[in-house]
């Protein structure tokens, strides 16, 4: 299978040469093992208060007369977080199989890009601030994923200085427009998180955006994504 793939001219409009199923599923691979830390913190969160809980319990039920209603209600608290953990494992496994057609609000789907890997690339000298408030207009949730995602780890990996990424959002009738502002910090050096996996580059930004028909467009230090607009409705 062969599809077209968006690839910048020199004023920064999109041609479309084609792109490989092959080279789609490489970036994508790319994409999720990068994520891969991301998405194991994320998934394991819920299940840290856990053990502190328990020790409270423990320590109540050693009691000579231990309060069993406080114990059912930390009893309560450990069914919460595991629901919780239960959930999260659910919702992150679907980056690894997605679900055709699954759609989300815009807002929420930057939110949730910028929520896996904003700590990450914090430690690498790296600051995400999101702009976008909430919008009332949907996307394909994989397509915001990951071409989103694919493309702060390909700005970023192509840094040698720490720099803020500013992320705004324009959104029309037919498209949702989502900007990637770089801005250098002029000063400090960029710390890498070595998971021993190759950097990402921006043919992997343009083979992901083609497969998932986003449009883009790339300056020096200025990149937009251009989402269609769903119309059904969020749930």
């Amino acid at each position: 299978m062969r599809v077209q793939k968006t690839s910048p001219s020199l004023n920064g409009s999109s041609a479309f040469p084609e792109v490989s199923g092959q080279q789609i599923e490489a970036a994508r691979y790319a994409v999720l093992r990068r994520l891969a830390p991301c998405l194991r913190h994320h998934m394991v969160r819920p299940l840290q208060p856990i053990g502190l809980i328990y020790g409270v319990m423990q320590h109540k039920l050693s009691a000579a007369n231990p309060d069993l209603q406080s114990v059912r209600e930390e009893a309560d608290k450990i069914n919460g977080f595991a629901r919780a953990a239960l959930d999260e494992c659910n919702d992150m496994s679907t980056w690894l199989a997605p679900e055709p057609g699954v759609l989300t609000g815009v807002d929420a789907g930057i939110r949730e890009c910028v929520g896996l890997l904003a700590t990450m690339l914090h430690f690498c000298g790296f600051r995400l601030d999101n702009e976008v408030d909430e919008m009332p207009v949907q996307v394909q949730r994989d397509a915001v994923r990951m071409v989103l995602s694919a493309a702060l780890l390909a700005l970023t990996d192509s840094m040698t200085e720490p720099a803020s990424l500013l992320i705004t959002a324009v959104a029309s009738q037919a498209e949702v427009a989502v900007s990637l502002q770089v801005s250098p910090a002029g000063e400090g050096q960029v710390d890498r998180y070595d998971d021993s996996y190759r950097k990402l580059v921006w043919d992997d930004v343009q083979a992901l955006a083609a497969a998932e028909h986003v449009r883009l467009s790339r300056q020096e230090r200025l990149v937009t994504l251009r989402f269609a607009v769903e119309t059904a409705p969020v749930h």
